[in-house]
C-alpha cells in the first residue's frame, strides 16, 4: 500500500506507534505543465512542443533517490516508457517532443493520450506512477491535495482548419439554451479568417456572432459585441435596448470539435440595465 503523505511528509513510523506495518511516506512528485503547446494537433503532430517541470510536492520534507520521468499512451501501463531517468535535484525543466513521442510509440493520431509522471526510487524499490493493472498514481487521494499534480496529460486532437471545418456552411442546432434559433433547424457558419468563424443570427436585426478559435487547442471565445436592439416585442413587451453576448466557462464550455464538427459556445446575454445569464448554444455540422 503506497499513501502520500498529507500533513507531515517527513513523519517515521517511530513518530505514530500507531502506523500498521507496510506503510509507505513519499514525498510525491508534482509535475506541471511550463510551456508550449497545449495539445497535440493530428494536422501536424511532429510540431509539437512543450515542457513540463518535476519537482516535489513537499518543499523542505525527505526526497527520493531519484525520480524517473515516464510516460504511457492511451492507459497502456504495460508499455510505460521513459522520458528523463535519474532527475535527483529539483525542480528541473524537461522538453517533451511530437518527434520523440512518435519515435516511442509510433503513429500519433487523433484522440491519443500521453500521461506523464514520475517512478519513485528509494531504499532500492520503485513506486510506479502507473501501477501495472491500473490503480491511483501514488496511492488514493494524492492527487486531491491542494495543488498538487502528480501527472499531466498531452491529448492528440484534430487540428482547425476554418475552410475544411466550415465545409458547405451548413449546421443544425443541437442545442438552444437561448431559445433564438430552435432545436433541429439550420443554421449558416461563414470563415472570417484562419481562425475566426462567424455563426448566422436568429433575426435580421442581429449581427454575426463572431467566435474566435484557439488553434493550439481548439478552445473558442466570443469576444463581447452587440447582437443588435431587437425591440420591445423581442422582451415581451419590454425595451430593453441593445442586446450583446460573450463567452463565459473557459475552455471546458467553449470550444470546437473539428472531428465531429461541433461548435459549442456558452453565451452570456446582457442589457445595459444587466445580465440574463449564459445558455448553451451548439451546432453540428450538417
Amino acid at each position: 500500500m503506497i499513501i502520500s503523505l498529507v500533513v507531515i511528509s517527513s513523519c517515521q513510523k517511530s513518530d505514530n506507534a500507531t502506523m500498521p506495518d507496510g506503510i509507505v511516506y513519499l514525498n510525491q512528485p508534482q509535475i506541471v505543465k511550463v510551456s508550449g503547446d497545449p495539445a497535440i494537433l493530428d494536422t501536424d503532430p511532429m510540431a509539437f512542443n512543450a515542457k513540463l517541470s518535476v519537482d516535489l510536492y513537499f518543499k523542505d520534507s525527505k526526497k527520493p533517490d531519484y525520480l524517473d520521468l515516464v510516460v504511457v499512451k492511451n492507459g497502456d501501463t504495460k508499455n510505460t516508457k521513459v522520458i528523463k531517468a535519474n532527475i535527483s535535484s529539483y525542480p528541473v525543466e524537461q522538453e517533451i517532443t511530437g518527434s520523440q513521442l512518435s519515435e516511442l510509440f509510433g503513429t500519433i493520431v487523433s484522440g491519443d493520450n500521453f500521461d506523464f509522471g514520475a517512478n519513485y526510487i528509494v531504499g532500492g524499490k520503485t513506486y510506479a506512477a502507473f501501477p501495472d493493472g491500473g490503480g491511483a498514481s501514488y496511492g488514493p487521494g494524492a492527487a486531491s491535495q491542494p495543488g498538487a499534480s502528480p501527472t499531466v496529460r498531452y491529448s492528440a486532437i484534430c487540428g482547425f482548419v476554418a475552410d475544411d471545418f466550415i465545409g458547405n456552411g451548413k449546421f443544425e442546432v443541437v442545442t438552444d439554451g437561448w431559445g433564438d434559433y430552435g432545436v433541429g433547424s439550420e443554421v449558416t457558419v461563414t470563415k472570417v479568417d484562419e481562425s475566426t468563424i462567424a455563426i448566422a443570427s436568429s433575426l435580421p436585426v442581429f449581427g454575426l456572432t463572431k467566435v474566435k478559435v484557439n488553434l493550439g487547442d481548439n478552445v473558442a471565445t466570443v469576444e463581447k459585441q452587440e447582437l443588435g436592439n431587437p425591440g420591445a416585442g423581442y422582451y415581451g413587451g419590454t425595451n430593453y435596448g441593445m442586446l450583446s453576448v460573450t463567452s463565459q466557462g473557459g475552455g471546458t464550455a467553449n470550444f470546437v470539435n473539428p472531428c465531429n464538427g461541433i461548435i459549442r459556445v456558452n453565451l452570456g446575454y446582457t442589457v445595459a440595465a444587466g445580465s440574463f445569464g449564459a445558455y448553451v448554444l451548439e451546432l453540428k455540422k450538417i
